[in-house]
């Protein structure tokens, strides 16, 4: 299996990943029946994992819910059901949130605290947090924040960093 080192980098936030390169063989369908599943040409004896982070070089994509021998289904970002710890940097520091589906526009980022003072157009990245996505895999750009009802009363309008629509390559994050 063909593994590879790919940096990102933030203001605070360095670091590398082994990742394995995979093409983009199908969009929609699946395990999940949705069209926020892709599947791509790398399974398990090339040694991917179920719940593998999978990024390209401009950002976060998903993670990997279904393996096959040569074959895995990956998650997008895009779905609901998938929750991503997700972290803005501030003049007044780190403001965290939930990321939890959207559209292939704008994705949402709920549970922002009311006292955090977030300017439009930052850059939101993965937190850490929850263990599944490294610290700091670009997720997209805050475009705003909007107030809303209930526990997550203010949600942030996020786009992707990702053009899901043309994806055709995805590095699947591997252990060390």
């Amino acid at each position: 299996p063909s593994a590879s080192s790919m940096g990102f980098k933030s203001s605070r936030w360095r670091f590398s990943i082994i990742a394995s390169s995979a093409e983009v063989l199908s969009s929609g369908g699946g395990a999940a029946a949705t069209r926020d599943v892709i599947r791509v040409g790398k399974g398990s004896l090339a040694g991917i994992r179920e719940g593998a982070a999978v990024a390209v070089p401009k950002g976060l994509v998903g993670k990997v819910v279904s393996v096959s021998p040569h074959t895995s289904e990956v998650l997008l970002i895009t779905d609901p059901s998938l929750k991503v710890a997700c972290a803005v940097e501030t003049p007044s520091g780190e403001v965290r949130g939930i990321l939890g589906g959207g559209t292939d526009e704008l994705l949402d980022m709920k549970h922002i605290s009311s006292a955090a003072e977030v300017p439009p157009r930052s850059t939101v990245l993965t937190s850490g947090l929850g263990g599944v996505f490294p610290r700091g895999l670009p997720v997209g750009t805050l475009l705003g924040i909007r107030e809303g009802s209930g526990v997550s009363a203010r949600v942030g309008e996020v786009l992707p960093s990702v053009d899901f629509a043309t994806l055709r390559d995805v590095f699947i994050r591997r252990e060390k």
